[in-house]
């Protein structure tokens, strides 16, 4: 089962972005796998997946708070 599945749309900012072509090769290869037919919705779940996974990012929001 792919790690990214598809979900609802929601309100979206545009962005523009480079990336190593090969990288893209990939991307676009699992979005197809994945039957993700929004390349957007795969870096915006997998920026979601960094921010979930990294303890200093969390350190940092945590003490941002205070």
């Amino acid at each position: 089962m792919a790690i990214i599945q598809k979900k609802s749309l929601e309100k979206k900012d545009k962005v523009k972005l480079e990336i190593n072509s090969e990288v893209m090769s990939k991307v676009r290869e699992y979005c197809k796998w994945a039957d993700v037919d929004d390349i957007g919705f795969f870096f915006e779940e997998s920026a979601q997946f960094v921010f979930s996974k990294d303890k200093k990012w969390k350190e940092h929001l945590k003490s941002n708070k205070a």
